[in-house]
């Protein structure tokens, strides 16, 4: 299998697309998930060019990590696209994937061409949910999760009411994947991007690439007015809400989010290769 050796561990990763010339297409994923939430993006974006997909640290088939930061996660991503010859990207990313594509595109400029910035945050997590996650990161490492409670607890923060009617089997799949990850991996992960993860809401205005920011309308975990909120800080952003999705908008809606998404990396693509 594919792996890249980071300053965090060593990551799995899948590429797509052509190896040539050219920015190479980065997709990041949540929390609680892997590469495989991409899966109706990939084709479609593999036409555009080069892309990556990596399972982060402590989630799919990647190692379990040390205790890491948001930054350091940033840094080590660096090291992962310099291992694979990558000095130049487009960055796609949900939730945990966009607050990585934005510490990274900040300390990473010269190597970021484009970003699209899904569903995702960037403040820090009010005190109450703070604590909320310890726990959970805490009781999962050393008990695990029963399927009820991410039943109960995590599916409707996932997926909107109406994809949890409509699409059990989606939401299901999706339990059942989560629960097969190392719980310590997961509960390291969970520390750094719910519980220790810093605002860079001041940063925003220093990214000059490209950017694209969608959010599913009914979003609990990253409401719309924090996607509303990112976009405004970044220089040019356009912001689209994605109707009848929650947090999880390329599965709930992948033909909506694909209709945004495709132009935008083209565009992105075309721009930095001008």
């Amino acid at each position: 299998m594919p792996y890249v050796s980071t300053r965090i561990g060593r990551w799995f990763y899948e590429e797509r697309g052509g190896a040539g010339a050219g920015p190479a297409i980065v997709c990041l994923h949540g929390l609680l998930f892997d590469g495989g939430m991409w899966r109706n993006q990939l084709g479609p974006l593999a036409t555009l060019g080069r892309v990556i997909v990596f399972d982060g640290p402590g989630h799919g088939k990647s190692e379990v990590p040390p205790l890491f930061t948001l930054g350091e996660h940033a840094d080590a991503l660096a090291d992962a696209l310099a291992e694979l010859g990558v000095d130049a990207s487009v960055l796609v990313g949900l939730s945990w994937g966009g607050m990585l594509a934005m510490r990274f595109a900040v300390r990473h400029a010269t190597n970021t061409r484009g970003l699209a910035l899904l569903d995702t945050s960037a403040e820090r997590e009010l005190p109450a949910l703070r604590a909320r996650f310890r726990a959970f990161a805490t009781f999962h490492q050393y008990v695990g999760m029963p399927y009820s409670l991410y039943e109960r607890e995590i599916a409707p923060r996932m997926f909107c009411r109406r994809t949890r009617e409509r699409a059990p089997d989606l939401v299901s799949q999706t339990g059942r994947t989560l629960l097969g990850f190392n719980r310590r991996g997961v509960a390291r992960a969970a520390m750094a991007v719910a519980v220790n993860r810093t605002d860079v809401l001041g940063s925003l205005p220093q990214i000059s690439c490209p950017t694209l920011v969608l959010c599913g309308r009914d979003d609990r975990s990253t409401p719309v007015a924090k996607n509303e909120n990112i976009a405004s800080r970044i220089p040019g952003a356009r912001f689209v809400v994605i109707e009848g999705a929650g947090h999880m908008t390329p599965l709930e809606q992948p033909d909506a989010v694909n209709a945004q998404l495709l132009p935008f990396i083209e565009g992105a693509l075309t721009d930095a290769r001008a």
